[in-house]
């Protein structure tokens, strides 16, 4: 079965993204004609028809409470936004509520990447809603908590002259200096391949690039995004680490050869001459895909220090 996997993953696209889809979905119309209205009315839409039996969004096959409910409250806030699909709205709502102690039960291994700095930011626009969710509870309590020690880890001046992971959260970052984080976009308009990240940026600059990017990804997609494009590198040095970790690697052998030969194939175009748009593409994916396990390996609150300076090591390494 594995075999057969790692056979069949092609470019390595990734599923559907509620979370991401909601802040594309945020987006105001930008033509002129009408702009009480969303520019992707398609990730409206994506929205809507995939609300869960429950009143929820996110992994339908596994339950884990912080996907659930980061998913659900960007949902929430999406359709609020645009006063559509109200039912589904009330009903997400009441998820939320029933749900939120069971954050507090989850294991940290289970927590969502960026979840303590993106939550609290979803929180806010709900409460400029006027969505009702119990703000002063004691669980929310401990993620604006976490979400006030990390920020004051985070080195803005790196952040801001530096690419970093923090690129893939700008939606949960207060107080950016955008005239500087707009030259680390890569060439594609993105932020670091992120939805989210880009969909932010472009509401507080209208960034022509940005919005280019979304639209690509949005039709690509026919409405619904996934949370980073392209990841082909990622998921490709993904297996591969889960692999050896799990100490079966020895198995796949001749599949995880033809996986780091696309690596290798890669880094050599990065480091040869070849047209410009190639060379950046790898040069971006190796750095994405660098920074993925690196903040994997370095997500907890007491490893801070350390993530900062293997991503800069990461960083000359790529470039």
């Amino acid at each position: 079965m594995i075999k057969l996997m790692l056979g069949s993953m092609g470019n390595g696209e990734l599923g559907i993204s509620a979370y991401d889809t909601a802040w594309v979905a945020l987006i105001k119309n930008i033509d002129g004609s009408d702009i009480n209205a969303p520019q992707f009315p398609s990730c409206l839409k994506w929205i809507a028809d995939n609300q869960l039996p429950d009143g929820s969004w996110g992994d339908d096959k596994v339950f884990l409470a912080h996907d659930r409910l980061i998913n659900t409250l960007a949902c929430i806030v999406a359709l609020k936004s645009w006063d559509a699909h109200l039912d589904k709205c009330e009903k997400g709502i009441s998820f939320l509520r029933e749900n939120l102690w069971k954050l507090e039960n989850e294991n940290e291994e289970h927590t969502t990447a960026g979840f303590e700095v993106a939550f609290p930011s979803l929180l806010e626009i709900a409460r400029g809603l006027d969505i009702e969710i119990p703000y002063d509870s004691h669980v929310l309590q401990k993620v604006y908590a976490m979400r006030n020690f990390k920020l004051k880890k985070i080195p803005v001046d790196k952040m801001h002259s530096v690419p970093t992971t923090l690129l893939f959260s700008l939606e949960g970052m207060p107080n950016m200096d955008w005239e500087k984080l707009l030259k680390l976009h890569f060439q594609d308009g993105s932020f670091l391949c992120s939805l989210s990240s880009t969909a932010y940026a472009f509401t507080q600059t209208k960034d022509n690039n940005c919005l280019k990017y979304l639209t690509q990804v949005v039709q690509r997609f026919n409405g619904g995004v996934p949370f980073s494009y392209p990841i082909d590198l990622f998921k490709q040095l993904w297996v591969v680490d889960r692999l050896q970790r799990l100490g079966i690697s020895r198995y796949f052998q001749p599949e995880l050869r033809k996986c780091m030969d696309h690596v290798y194939s890669y880094k050599s175009s990065a480091r040869g001459v070849v047209p410009d748009p190639i060379r950046v593409h790898a040069r971006h994916c190796l750095f994405v895909t660098a920074c993925f396990l690196i903040y994997e390996a370095t997500s907890s609150m007491q490893n801070c220090s350390l993530a900062m300076d293997l991503i800069t090591k990461a960083i000359v390494s790529v470039f």
